[in-house]
């Protein structure tokens, strides 16, 4: 093997598609790889800037981070390895990233520390995941509809607060149970025909039928299902979200029975009003003036009882 197959160390860092950096035993920077510079946004000054590369660095919480105070400036304070503490760093254009560091104290022969190695994971995408699992967390936990999600089997795998007060079951309950456990035996065909749908990846629209709560009675709902896929596309289940229409259709069909009871009793007392009227009225023209006038203010069953106006 020539001198040039020989690849150094600082190749090696060089060549690492994640940030590492070093530095002496006072924290002064002594090397930094291309991943490093792309992660500050800038490049520091070999032997002057100390502790870190970044512009800025600030606490998860976003209280400033002196550089002085950093996990690096730790390890080497301390000369211990610094681990599981998350930091941010601002770069010179005001772009943020979160990090976790690895910073570890290097030793030479005789023990003396000489410095430490430090690596910054990028984890601003899974923070940011985090964050948008929380905030949805915080609306399935929050909605007044029932959200369940079940396995392509048909078992749930979650069952938020909503659901419990409109069918009753705890999570512990139901979790791991078949979904049928909340559809009137009746209905358990529409269930195989809805899972063979979304294994298609097909979603199913708002549509209106009936739920069983746990003490037995029956609950009419409006619900959609969408598929949920996991990293790779692949469908692995379904999210159903259910509200409770059952005081909605209830108020609807009570409308229907009283307006079904006013066209009744304005069709009779219109028949009457006709039935005097042709005792009353001499001639036949008039009858029939008065009877399609009649006609018109009410056309018949089903129609509003009120008149029309032009």
């Amino acid at each position: 093997m020539g001198v040039k197959d020989v690849i150094t160390g600082a190749e090696l860092l060089e060549a690492l598609p994640v940030a590492v950096y070093t530095t002496d035993a006072e924290g002064r920077i002594t090397f930094f790889n291309q991943a490093a510079a792309d992660l500050w946004g800038h490049r520091p000054a070999l032997g002057s800037d100390q502790w870190c590369g970044s512009w800025r660095l600030y606490w998860p919480d976003g209280r400033p981070m002196p550089h002085d105070q950093c996990p690096m400036a730790l390890t080497l304070k301390e000369g211990r390895p610094v681990r599981g503490i998350e930091g941010i760093a601002e770069r010179p254009d005001g772009t943020r990233v979160n990090f976790l560091p690895f910073p570890t104290p290097l030793r030479d022969a005789a023990g003396r520390l000489t410095g430490a190695i430090n690596l910054l994971m990028d984890i601003t995408e899974q923070h940011q995941a985090e964050v948008e699992l929380a905030r949805l967390a915080a609306i399935v936990t929050s909605s007044d509809d029932a959200i369940i999600s079940k396995s392509l089997e048909g078992r749930i795998t979650s069952w938020n607060a909503a659901a419990t007060r409109i069918f009753g079951y705890q999570p512990a309950e139901v979790v791991g149970q078949p979904i049928t456990r909340i559809i009137p035996p009746e209905l358990h065909d529409d269930e195989k025909r809805i899972l063979a749908q979304l294994a298609r990846g097909e979603r199913i629209e708002h549509y209106e039928t009936v739920r069983v709560a746990k003490d037995g009675h029956l609950i009419e709902v409006s619900l959609s299902v969408s598929v949920l896929r996991d990293r790779f596309g692949k469908i692995i289940g379904a999210s159903k979200v259910a509200r409770d229409i059952t005081e909605r259709k209830q108020a609807e069909r009570l409308q229907h029975l009283l307006i079904e009871e006013l066209n009744h009793r304005v069709k009779n007392t219109l028949a009457t009003v006709q039935a005097i009227a042709g005792q009353v009225l001499a001639s036949q023209r008039e009858r029939e003036s008065l009877r399609l006038r009649l006609r018109r203010t009410y056309p018949g069953p089903g129609a509003s009882p009120y008149p029309a106006h032009a």
